[in-house]
């Protein structure tokens, strides 16, 4: 039996190398559409009566390719759709258009998918002749600019040792200084420059992914497919080359006691929030996003409230009871007790791969760790309750908590060995941070070490920096009209400092970047009914729904 190399054209090979019928050994010359089913002239008859009840459509096959095919009726199953319902906007059979829609206004299918093959190649066009255009000159512009900054950076090094010389030794510190701050905000701002730059070769790229994907329906014949694509107004987005106002390094003539001063200073006019897109070009980032989903796992634990950072397969379950199952590819492998307490409140994890958990009942609060097969109560509280805690790269413990009356919050910093060392209440005008409410303040520590809170009592997004002062807050980017309310619950960082905030009002993940500027929401149909969530080592986000057991993996931002 000879074979076919996947390089050859099966319509046009040579008689020492042919394509054979599946039910015999001769050649094929027909094609059942609906079967996938290669067949000679002869076998026809004894295809379609050893599938009768089966639909069938034997065309030529060399014309195979070019053949529409008709999806399936979601009413009327046993019929294919040749019709389009140009009122209910629905592919509909001849069944349909005597019943359900009798008197509609009706078209051929395929004329109505090539009036819309022709929409999705104005938009293909769009997408090569504008957008993509526009972005590859917004790249050249930035890297014009990164080279200017690099020469007047140049310059005003140059300038500082020119100062530094004439002065002599009596400035070598000050030269030292100077010299250190120019390297550190030319470092800064090319490395702002260089990031924005490949964040947008990144977007191109993937709209250059997404053109060619969307191109391809201009000429599929699986025309279920173009109708389910759904058509966007690009025109309304708009790109714009950003203003740059360049550094500059000035000198002052002073007297000689006033050296620091008459050495000069220094600024950078670039902002650090570098606004490259338009208001609406963010869809272009949803556009060529997608949320990906790795695994779904049966835990078969009903009521998941809280899960531990993953290591590998492998993650802490807690389940509103006082068992924490270590669960493994969907089977519980380890259980332990809490030490004391109803349940654990929050899970966490050392850098080490301890367990850590937070406790409390009516008579004692406790964190607790879990070391081999020991468990130990490591932070004891007589006033507060502990409901949140995460271990930071430091070694050190951040816990949120609330007093036993729920009047006051606050978040408090423990070392190794578990004294503490900072608490975290109040803003500089010496108003609370964070509100005060029944429900649970979950803390997070980003990769740029700042403290970062979902506060559900206020609906907010609270982040200070490693010191306790406020830096930005988050309200739901309700302005943008996707959702009404947002309930921030769980939250983590990923490895680029992007924070990831769980909205159990809408199932969704909220992705935000450190500077608690809004990037996409996270949304999937395996989303629903957020119990808990977490994030591994491989920025994949871990989600766990409430009822049933299920815990799915995401990738997201692709």
């Amino acid at each position: 039996m000879a074979e076919v190399s996947d390089a050859e054209d099966p319509d046009n090979v040579s008689a020492q190398h042919f394509i054979e019928c599946e039910l015999c050994c001769k050649t094929v010359s027909l094609h059942c559409t609906i079967c996938k089913s290669d067949l000679c002239g002869q076998c026809v008859g004894i295809h379609i009566n050893s599938m009768a009840t089966q639909e069938h459509n034997i065309v030529s096959y060399r014309r195979r390719a070019f053949t529409p095919q008709l999806p399936l009726c979601s009413i009327h199953e046993s019929e294919k759709c040749d019709l389009f319902c140009s009122k209910c906007n629905v592919p509909i059979c001849v069944t349909c258009i005597t019943l359900q829609h009798k008197a509609h206004p009706a078209t051929k299918l395929e004329v109505q998918c090539n009036f819309k093959k022709k929409q999705i190649e104005d938009e293909c066009k769009h997408l090569e002749n504008d957008l993509c255009k526009n972005i590859m000159e917004s790249i050249a512009h930035l890297q014009k600019n990164l080279e200017e900054v690099r020469k007047i950076y140049d310059k005003a090094q140059d300038a500082v040792f020119q100062k530094g010389t004439e002065w002599h030794k009596k400035v070598d510190k000050i030269v030292q200084e100077f010299s250190q701050q120019v390297t550190d905000m030319r470092n800064r701002d090319i490395a702002l420059l260089e990031k924005r730059i490949e964040e947008i070769k990144g977007l191109l790229k993937a709209l250059n992914v997404h053109r060619e994907r969307v191109n391809k329906l201009t000429t599929t014949m699986k025309l279920k497919d173009v109708l389910d694509y759904e058509l966007r107004d690009l025109k309304c987005m708009q790109f714009y080359r950003p203003y740059l106002s360049m550094p500059s390094y000035d000198l002052s003539e002073q007297q000689m006691k006033f050296m620091s001063m008459a050495f000069g200073s220094l600024r950078s006019n670039i902002p650090q929030h570098l606004k490259v897109f338009s208001s609406d070009i963010e869809n272009l980032r949803n556009i060529c996003s997608r949320v990906v989903l790795c695994q779904s796992i049966e835990t078969h634990l009903d009521t998941i409230c809280s899960l531990a950072p993953p290591i590998k397969s492998t993650v802490w379950v807690n389940a509103e009871e006082k068992t924490i199952n270590l669960v493994d590819s969907g089977k519980v492998i380890k259980r332990i007790e809490a030490k004391s307490g109803t349940r654990p409140i929050n899970l966490a994890m050392t850098r080490q791969g301890f367990l850590v958990y937070a406790v409390y009942d009516h008579h004692q609060s406790n964190v607790c760790i879990v070391t081999k097969n020991k468990t130990d109560q490591v932070i004891t509280f007589n006033y507060w309750k502990p409901v949140g805690i995460c271990c930071t790269r430091n070694d050190e413990f951040l816990v949120s908590m609330k007093s036993k009356d729920e009047t006051q919050i606050k978040i408090a910093r423990f070392s190794g060995d578990f004294k503490i060392i900072q608490e975290i209440q109040y803003d500089e005008n010496h108003q609370p941070l964070y509100a005060s409410g029944k429900y649970y303040v979950f803390v997070e520590e980003n990769k740029n070490m700042d403290i970062c809170a979902s506060d559900p009592n206020k609906n907010q997004v609270v982040v200070t920096d490693k010191d306790g002062l406020l830096r930005w807050r988050y309200n739901g980017n309700l302005e943008k009209g996707k959702f009404k309310s947002f309930s921030p619950s769980f939250i983590a960082a990923d490895s680029h400092s992007n924070l990831l905030v769980m909205d159990t009002d809408n199932d969704c993940v909220h992705l935000l970047d450190m500077n608690g500027i809004f990037i996409t929401f996270i949304t999937h149909p395996k989303i629903q009914g957020i119990g808990a969530m977490s994030m591994d080592t491989n920025d994949k986000l871990w989600i766990a729904n409430y009822k049933g057991g299920q815990i799915n993996v995401f990738k997201y931002l692709q």
